[in-house]
């Protein structure tokens, strides 16, 4: 039931994208939709099912038993407001670790934002934040239905803080209030790493007003999304590259001086 619930949001916020765009797109042609969407057909079929059975599997060895004894009204949301801070930090470190990087620049180094974006993430870096929620479930005591409905909805928020579409300017104002819209989250995806670095949320925006990581700088249309040091790659070479030795940026081209002072101060860095 969860993979079809997040089939039909894939298709229906890539539906509302065809008649609603509100970018121009950047990369031509379907290649790009086809390796985002690979990676979500790897990931649905080895990770969601592992990590929901084994929160089911530990539920009834769990000691506490805490957020199981509330009731299903405050028990749920209790849930995923705490793993989505959780999720807001492990977003933030993967941004700072060069380990973690080497997996999440994967998802950056799509060169344009569209609903296939949200769904482009590597099969490792899913993995491994599957594992700290699911550790989070068990200290919880949560039921494994709460990490099920926490994934389920925290993927379609991904979704739509990636789509290019056109919303209403007072209902986005209302909307970014509670959750990420893909006007907030466009800017982490711009190649320069002063907005790279910011927005880090998946579900709501809290965090990053808290922790001083909140940014409201408009797209424009001379913004390059992607990473400063590579272009994106293919498909095969987007599973192998966290893997390999040297890693991208150290064989990258430094920039001319004259590029890198026209850019701003935020040029030239990955976002690591």
């Amino acid at each position: 039931m969860r993979v079809l619930i997040e089939a039909a949001g894939l298709v229906v916020l890539a539906a509302i994208e065809a008649v609603a765009t509100q970018w121009r797109h950047l990369v031509r042609g379907q290649i790009r939709k086809v390796r985002n969407l690979t990676f979500t057909v790897v990931n649905h079929a080895l990770i969601p099912v592992v990590s929901v059975t084994m929160a089911h599997f530990l539920e009834p060895r769990i000691g506490t038993q805490w957020i199981a004894g509330l009731p299903v009204i405050v028990g749920l949301p209790l849930t995923i407001v705490v793993l989505d801070f959780a999720g807001y930090w492990f977003h933030r470190f993967s941004h700072r670790n060069l380990f973690l990087w080497r997996f999440h620049q994967i998802h950056h180094l799509d060169e344009d934002f569209d609903v296939t974006t949200g769904a482009r993430v590597h099969t490792v870096e899913e993995t491994m934040h599957h594992l700290i929620l699911l550790a989070l479930v068990v200290v919880l005591g949560a039921p494994g239905s709460y990490f099920a409905a926490f994934a389920t909805i925290s993927f379609l928020i991904a979704l739509f803080h990636h789509a290019n579409i056109a919303i209403p300017d007072r209902l986005e104002r209302v909307l970014r209030l509670v959750l990420f819209t893909p006007a907030l989250h466009v800017p982490h995806h711009h190649e320069d790493i002063v907005n790279t670095d910011t927005n880090f949320g998946f579900i709501f925006p809290w965090w990053d007003r808290m922790f001083g990581t909140f940014n409201t700088v408009a797209r424009t249309p001379q913004w390059r999304i992607g990473l400063d040091y590579s272009h994106d790659l293919p498909l095969h070479r987007l599973f192998v590259q966290p893997f390999l030795p040297r890693q991208l940026k150290e064989t990258a081209t430094p920039p001319t001086p004259s590029a890198a002072t026209s850019v701003g101060t935020g040029k030239g860095g990955a976002a690591c």
